[in-house]
């Protein structure tokens, strides 16, 4: 015959081990949840990316895709990084609404880290957060995002020939 104290332990083994498996099923189906709500706001991008390397590949021949960007100003362009067939580093700035790819020699202008570093000279932000290419005035321009040491959001747009300074937008 079991003592009373024994019947008490077994039930709170049995009432731990419920809990301990509800705890985890609770756990599993936060994570679960946030994986597909993540995965659902980044369909759009992801989409755009896809159907952005697919363009690049069959209009502007980039062979080997390597980059992707999104810049929104007055229009909206995707832009992929990579290599054409002569072995050249070129951006493909594909229009979000249709029209002419644009194909872009690297070498025709800074990249991506002198724009970076042309910013984080004069500006020393706190934190950059990305940079992309698009079009400014009909001009080709890298956009900088980044925090600034008082914790506003600021953009700065870099003459993709030049290096100099566009535009800024302090202080947002």
């Amino acid at each position: 015959m079991q003592s009373r104290r024994d019947v008490q332990r077994k039930q709170n083994r049995i009432n731990g081990i419920k809990i301990f498996r509800r705890v985890i099923l609770t756990i599993l189906a936060v994570i679960l949840v946030l994986w597909i709500s993540f995965a659902i706001a980044n369909h759009p991008r992801s989409q755009a990316r896809h159907e952005a390397y697919a363009m690049a590949k069959k209009y502007a021949h980039v062979n080997n895709p390597n980059g992707f960007y999104v810049y929104n100003r007055e229009k909206t362009y995707y832009t992929v990084t990579g290599k054409n067939r002569h072995g050249q580093q070129v951006l493909a700035m594909i229009p979000e609404k249709g029209g002419n790819i644009s194909v872009i020699k690297q070498s025709k202008g800074i990249t991506s880290q002198q724009a970076l570093s042309t910013v984080r000279n004069k500006e020393n932000p706190r934190r950059i957060l990305r940079s992309a290419p698009g079009y400014f005035n009909s001009k080709v321009v890298w956009e900088v995002t980044y925090i600034n040491k008082k914790g506003a959001l600021c953009y700065d747009l870099t003459n993709f020939k030049t290096g100099q300074f566009v535009q800024q937008i302090d202080n947002l």
